[in-house]
């Protein structure tokens, strides 16, 4: 018969003695309560850990120090059984947890038991936690982000080398083959096949400083881009037709730096 003292952590077999960690001697409790029935890995993490964001890895980790601290002690490792996809479950009647008054002096005077985690133990669980909010993070939300990321290193890189070379918007046009129209102080550019409609003339018209402005237009979106000559800064708007005044806003944000 083992003997499990869950106030000292320890457990002892034939004059043999081993102690144990904190989580691996409330994840014994746990077994013990529902032994010999199965109990899901969702229940002992919840119950050792207090959260059920904890990976399954911690929970392997302190079945695999559980096993090893029954062979310290003389016992068969197999007293903790795996029940494939569902969790583990405890050999009943082979672990004695004897009442709190029946504990000896001498294991009454180890040290109390801490119950705040130990930086190693915490740094593991709020590892796991934030991989879970992270992973809550939709997947569209994430693949707009890296796609708008990369665009605005590319248009850098773009306007870098331009400066670095000396390119001017005249050579581009000529180059680009794009179509050049002048809206009040704006320099605006746009593909040839595509024409100014009277609604983005009207908003460029409201929208003036001396800036280079390059328009696309897309099947379901157009974009602008408006860069500074004076200050080099640039903006990116991309919107829907049936959307114009969330280009309008971004446009006077644009402007209001700018003064």
């Amino acid at each position: 018969m083992i003997y499990f003292d869950n106030v000292a952590r320890k457990l002892h077999h034939n004059n043999k003695s081993t102690r144990i960690g904190f989580r691996e001697t409330l994840v014994l409790e746990c077994l013990l309560k529902h032994a010999p029935q199965a109990v899901s890995k969702k229940t002992l993490i919840c119950y050792g850990w207090g959260s059920e964001y904890i990976g399954q890895t911690s929970l392997a980790k302190s079945i695999s120090a559980l096993r090893r601290a029954l062979l310290a002690v003389g016992a068969d490792a197999s007293l903790v059984i795996t029940v494939p996809k569902y969790g583990y479950r405890l050999t009943e009647g082979m672990i004695f947890q004897p009442p709190a008054d029946l504990v000896c002096s001498e294991e009454r005077d180890d040290e109390p038991v801490q119950h705040s985690e130990s930086p190693q133990e915490a740094q593991p669980a709020q590892t796991d936690a934030v991989s879970q909010r992270q992973l809550k993070v939709p997947f569209y939300r994430q693949c707009l982000l890296i796609a708008m990321t990369l665009l605005l290193c590319v248009a850098t890189s773009v306007f870098v080398v331009g400066k670095i070379n000396g390119w001017r918007w005249s050579d581009l046009v000529q180059r680009g083959g794009l179509s050049q129209k002048r809206v009040g102080a704006l320099n605006v550019f746009y593909r040839p096949d595509a024409e100014l409609s009277f609604s983005i003339e009207q908003l460029l018209t409201h929208s003036q400083c001396n800036c280079l402005v390059y328009i696309e237009k897309e099947h379901k979106y157009s974009t602008l881009i408006f860069v500074s000559k004076k200050t080099h800064r640039s903006t990116f708007i991309r919107y829907s037709p049936l959307n114009i005044v969330h280009a309008t806003q971004q446009i006077n944000e644009f402007l209001k730096e700018e003064k």
